[in-house]
């Protein structure tokens, strides 16, 4: 993908110019796969499963749009952000809903402390920030070969085991097995120098899967520990806007996300790549110590 379009940063930086051409909407293959590897595995035999198939496949597939847009023309942006983000909001309070029928309702596991936190007439608004945010995370961390495949799939590895701990959940283990593996398998074409990118459909859509996951398993919470990448990410592209609109045009970063920052700061993007796979690792073995 293109990184974000804000107007403090240029929609197309120098070092991504060499890239042009290289084919995208990999995230097709990745998501075909995976899906039918949780399906196979018994990932809709639950209604849980099915919550998750279809966050993937609505979000999934407005990414697929989106990747269709740019094709009309050179430098074409796709659909506007608004859009896009609506449909990921709706696509939660939908997740969210159908959370509901599950005995546990409201709740959420409080990392560490062993506690669960009900969160009422809040669930609907919380289960959209958690879905339309999480894909819209790893969608702006989608930015460098390999970057945002490899952070999912740590991040599913650490929702997995969080599931499989819970007998509750583990009917998610499934999809968090079968969209890791295809996640890693991607890689194969997708690390440094990649030969086909992910595209908005696969980041958008892997995004959708780990924020429905992490909240149909009560772990949302738990998610901003071993998904802190993206968290990061997403925090410095709001900072970023937020200071250039409201402070003169003033920068925090030489250009979000934050990836970008330290890229223009001098360090080799296959160095920054393994760099952000080995702090998403270290955030999920954090998260790890968060488990009942």
């Amino acid at each position: 993908m293109q990184p974000a379009r804000y107007e403090d940063c240029p929609p197309l930086l120098p070092y991504q110019q060499a890239k042009q051409g290289t084919p995208t909407m990999g995230g097709l293959l990745l998501l075909g796969v995976g899906g039918a590897m949780a399906i196979l595995a018994g990932g809709v035999s639950h209604p849980d499963g099915w919550l998750v198939l279809s966050a993937v496949l609505l979000i999934g597939g407005v990414g697929f749009l989106d990747d269709l847009l740019k094709f009309r023309r050179p430098n074409a942006s796709g659909l506007p952000a608004l859009p896009k983000l609506a449909i990921a909001l709706c696509v939660g309070a939908w997740v969210g809903a159908g959370a509901l029928a599950d005995p546990r309702g409201r709740v959420v596991e409080l990392p560490w402390v062993h506690r669960t936190l009900d969160v009422g007439w809040g669930w609907i608004p919380f289960a959209m920030l958690v879905v339309a945010g999480c894909a819209h995370a790893v969608n702006l961390t989608d930015g460098m070969d390999g970057l945002a495949t490899g952070c999912v799939a740590l991040a599913l590895m650490g929702l997995g085991i969080w599931a499989l701990a819970d007998p509750r959940s583990r009917a998610l283990v499934p999809w968090c097995a079968g969209l890791a593996g295809a996640c890693v398998g991607f890689l194969w074409f997708n690390s440094f120098p990649a030969s086909v990118f992910l595209g908005d459909v696969g980041a958008l859509g892997l995004g959708a899967a780990v924020g429905s996951i992490a909240l149909l398993s009560r772990a949302s919470l738990w998610l901003l520990i071993i998904g802190g990448v993206f968290v990061c990410e997403a925090i410095s592209v709001i900072l970023q806007v937020a200071s250039y609109q409201w402070r003169n045009k003033r920068r925090i970063f030489r250009v979000a996300p934050l990836h970008h920052h330290f890229h223009l700061g001098g360090v080799s993007e296959p160095k920054l790549i393994v760099r952000f796979w080995i702090a998403g690792l270290l955030l999920a073995a954090l998260g790890f110590t968060a488990l009942p």
